[in-house]
């Protein structure tokens, strides 16, 4: 194996939620800067050290391959067949001269993705079924003839809104990456309103300790909610086997810490008639699950891992309820460093916060930097990210 050169530092490991037309995480990008022209040691390390086939957790991985030719990586254990696609250049896809290092990649088990537009009249080798696009460049109308002429599934990356999305998915995309879960469609925001309410009522009774009677009463009067908190405290995901029957029981095998966490993630989840997955709640349990995990490397104390992960999770309410984020904690009274982190990125919370939006690889940048200001190294941030996509993957096909 490989040894790492002490002198150069730790590369910045990013991995990017793909999901598919239901808002459903379907796969995980992952990026690497600096770029390796090679990549394989580091991919192996990543698999074999880092735990990145856990924090998959049964989704597809997307790695860029510049050149196939030198790309072997070696993995400890044995990868399903397709968990790991490799988007290689288009220019490798049609160049008879690279068919033999991709046929021999194919035929180790990897997914062959073709990274760009075929030129008009090129042929694609067989064993290439799908492509990605970039939906800033302006090229989607020119991809439709290939979109139909290869199996799929196709990816477009950098889709900025709902508008975009509906556009590429009406070409043919059945992948999607990018900011738009951040940008819903306005008429939206509002959806489940009264349920979202009540659970930030019900933040606000656990909070100060409310009696269990306080919040059975406030559960009952809503359908939804009760469907939700049942079924994610049955969920694997969490933990449980055990068959819920009430309020109580429920409260009492959670306890407040994690009740409050359910209830967290309850603001973020489908709802009964909903088409669609809400595309913020495995964002946010990303971020909840980042924060809380770096929070532990820099030695907080219980108490501050669990504002650490109420920070996360509270970060995208703006988003999700289309509110000022003022107006929307005000009613919860948290405490002031939250305060803060959530509305100025100010303090080691915020400084942690700062670095969980930049790992999501989109306008802002994450630089070894802003690791250093939170008090973190980049192998260590690796290890946190790692350890988090463990959880949020978990929640995203479960929830």
């Amino acid at each position: 194996m490989a040894v790492q050169d002490k002198s150069v530092p730790f590369p910045l490991v990013f991995l990017q939620p793909v999901a598919d037309v239901h808002h459903v995480w379907t796969a995980l990008s992952l990026h690497i800067s600096p770029v390796d022209e090679d990549g394989s040691a580091l991919l192996s390390r990543l698999f074999n050290e880092f735990g990145l086939q856990e924090a998959l957790g049964g989704l597809t991985c997307i790695i860029p391959v510049r050149d196939p030719s030198v790309f072997a990586p070696e993995f400890d254990n044995p990868v399903p067949q397709g968990q790991v696609a490799l988007r290689v250049p288009v220019e490798h896809c049609v160049d008879p001269g690279k068919i033999d290092a991709l046929d021999w990649l194919y035929s180790r088990g990897f997914s062959i993705i073709a990274d760009g537009l075929p030129a008009q009249g090129a042929n694609v080798f067989p064993f290439v079924e799908s492509l990605t696009l970039d939906a800033s460049v302006g090229n989607l109308p020119e991809a439709v003839q290939w979109l139909h002429r290869l199996r799929g599934p196709h990816l477009v990356e950098n889709v900025s809104d709902a508008i975009q999305f509906d556009l590429c998915r009406a070409e043919g995309f059945r992948w999607f990456s990018g900011d738009y879960a951040l940008h819903p469609d306005s008429r939206l925001s509002q959806k489940n309103s009264i349920s979202r309410a009540r659970l930030l009522k019900l933040l606000e009774l656990v909070a100060r300790d409310a009696d269990a009677g306080d919040l059975e009463s406030l559960l009952k009067q809503d359908p939804a909610l009760s469907y939700q908190l049942f079924k994610l405290v049955s969920s694997a995901a969490f933990g449980f086997s055990a068959h819920i029957t009430n309020f109580t029981q429920a409260i009492n095998l959670l306890g407040r810490r994690q009740l409050q966490r359910w209830l967290q993630l309850l603001l973020y989840a489908r709802f009964p008639g909903d088409e669609s997955a809400n595309p913020l709640l495995p964002r946010a349990a990303a971020r909840a699950a980042l924060m809380e995990a770096m929070a532990q490397r820099v030695e907080c104390t219980e108490e501050e891992l669990d504002r650490a992960f109420i920070t996360g999770m509270f970060s995208l309410l703006d988003v999700l309820l289309g509110m000022p984020l003022n107006d929307i904690i005000e009613p919860l009274k948290l405490p002031v460093d939250m305060v803060n982190a959530l509305t100025t990125r100010s303090g080691r919370l915020g400084k942690l916060l700062d670095v969980v939006e930049r790992s999501e690889y989109g306008r802002i940048p994450l630089r070894h930097t802003d690791l250093e200001a939170a008090g973190l190294d980049a192998r260590a941030y690796c290890e946190c990210l790692m350890q988090a996509f463990n959880w949020a993957t978990r929640v995203s096909t479960e929830a």
